[in-house]
């Protein structure tokens, strides 16, 4: 059977088996331990899909690094996990080169890909075909399978890690729930260090349905569109910010695309009005509205829309917990009688805390009396018998924006270093509660839009760069003389105006 496709290219279940069994022994071969890490750089492709079952084979774990950091982000993330081999291939290359400048430790690299570069291993797939792998790894559920870097408040992403436990009871569930099987084709349209490129990637191939891959060039709705019909694609995963686009492109053709049984959204707020249009126009599919935090395994909680919302709601539901996990509602820090409090996940997605990090770890995971083990997830929300959980926002500064999750307090943290900077404070700005853009909020004793800029991009993925820049004499504060976060939200964070979109070139400046 057809295990992935891309364009017209096909490749069958026996070749990506072969080609991941063939990773497996090299790594092996090399002496991959158990719990090893190796990190995968590389453009969506057979190789790339067959690095990361060949990986997981190994028993080593997968830790896909995201091809927009910049080289010192990327030079932090490696150094940060010291791994057993980074996987590349010639499209990222020159960028990580680039992070050799910043990095105290020596990199075994190799290439998966027919590039001819002298100074880098590279496997030979052809002489080396494996049809089974010697030596075949003894691992256990709690053992690791990947790592997910996350935007951390200190500067340095975090790496949630992820068990065999974990990704397995969700790819069961989901696999059994959603009637995945061999005749489905899933859509491969997620960036391959986001979580729900995973949600892409397992559940397809682990029922024997076909993988269609959207290269990295397809980023227009038309493209987009095309290649979902061309592939007959039945199962979807994405955020409502992409679907969005599909919905207002206006190019979308019902007749096209009758194959399609699932659409599940997740990574940020669904727009009422998409999920309407995209409900009326396809009424034969289902759709989800997914929750779950990349320290918990792609998702959670689940609430299937039966019929179009109402335009007048103003919050679509997350619904309950799935795959025998479990919430709660912690109501510290809020009044009393009051229906909200921070999301708690009991069960057996909850990963194993963050890379390296034992304080961080200690923060946001546990376990109860009752040996459950939880995470904290810093989601305020509520409960409603008939439609399950809400979400309100968070208790802390992360935002989530073109469904990558983005701690505020990272990007305030490199603008502290900056030395013509002196206040800073980042927000997100909304439009109909969706978050349009970030907005830097900052003092400084001369306009300097363009430096921070340039110093930013350097550090930064460019979806944490703000795009709207207000430069004050001082950051107001409250009456304990501390900046005041509330007040400068709620008068910096409303709508922008059209007529206000020159901000995000030449930034404003106000008393």
């Amino acid at each position: 059977n057809v295990a992935v496709r891309i364009y017209d290219k096909v490749w069958s279940y026996g070749e990506l088996h072969s080609l991941s069994n063939t990773i497996a022994r090299f790594l092996l071969e090399k002496g991959i331990q158990k719990g090893d890490r190796v990190a995968v750089l590389m453009n969506k492709s057979i190789y790339l899909y067959a690095a990361i079952i060949g990986i997981i084979k190994s028993g080593g774990v997968y830790v896909p690094l995201d091809s927009k950091a910049p080289p010192l982000r990327l030079a932090r993330m490696l150094e940060d996990i010291d791994p057993f081999y980074v996987f590349i291939d010639h499209f990222y290359v020159s960028q990580l080169e680039k992070s050799h400048q910043y990095l105290k430790l020596q990199l075994k690299t190799i290439f998966l890909d027919n590039a001819k570069y002298k100074d880098y291993e590279k496997i030979d797939f052809e002489k080396a075909t494996v049809k089974i792998i010697p030596n075949f790894p003894s691992l256990s559920s709690d053992d690791l399978a990947l790592i997910l870097f996350t935007s951390g408040s200190t500067g340095i992403p975090k790496g949630a890690t992820i068990t065999h436990r974990n990704l397995y009871d969700i790819i069961h569930w989901t696999i059994t729930n959603f009637d995945y099987g061999p005749g489905d084709v899933g859509s491969a349209f997620n960036a391959t260090a986001f979580d729900m490129s995973l949600a892409d990637l397992f559940p397809i191939l682990g029922s024997g349905g076909t993988l269609g891959v959207y290269p990295e060039e397809i980023i227009f709705a038309k493209d987009i569109l095309q290649l979902t019909y061309k592939y007959s694609v039945s199962k979807m995963f994405l955020v409502p910010s992409v679907l969005t686009s599909l919905v207002d492109s206006n190019l979308m053709q019902q007749e096209l695309l009758t194959n399609l049984k699932d659409v599940f959204l997740g990574g940020e707020l669904i727009p009422v009005n998409t999920l309407i249009k995209i409900m009326n126009l396809l009424p034969h599919a289902r759709f989800h509205n997914c929750y779950g935090p990349t320290e918990t395994a792609l998702y959670v909680g689940k609430y299937t829309f039966a019929t179009p919302p109402n335009l007048q709601e103003k919050m679509l539901p997350i619904g309950f917990p799935i795959a025998n996990n479990r919430f709660t509602l912690d109501h510290t820090d809020f009044l009393a009688g009051e229906n909200k409090g921070e999301l708690i996940i009991f069960g057996p997605q909850v990963g194993a805390g963050y890379w390296n990090d034992p304080e961080k770890t200690d923060k946001s995971f546990g376990v109860n009396e009752k040996g459950e083990r939880f995470y904290r997830t810093g989601d305020i929300a509520s409960f409603d018998p008939v439609k399950g959980y809400f979400i309100h926002g968070r208790k802390d500064s992360q935002v989530k924006f073109m469904g990558y999750r983005i701690d505020l307090g990272e990007i305030e943290h490199v603008l502290s270093t900056l030395p013509f900077i002196r206040e800073n404070m980042v927000i997100p700005v909304y439009i109909n509660r969706e978050v349009e853009g970030l907005k830097l909020v900052y003092t400084s004793e001369r306009e300097c839009v363009k430096d921070i800029l340039y110093k930013l991009k350097k550090i930064l993925p460019s979806y944490m760069i703000p795009k709207y820049f207000t430069r004050l004499k001082q950051l107001p504060k409250n009456q304990c003389n501390k900046v005041d976060r509330a007040g400068i939200k709620e008068k910096h964070g409303k709508a922008i105006r059209e007529t206000d979109n020159n901000m995000d070139i030449i930034g404003t400046s106000e008393p």
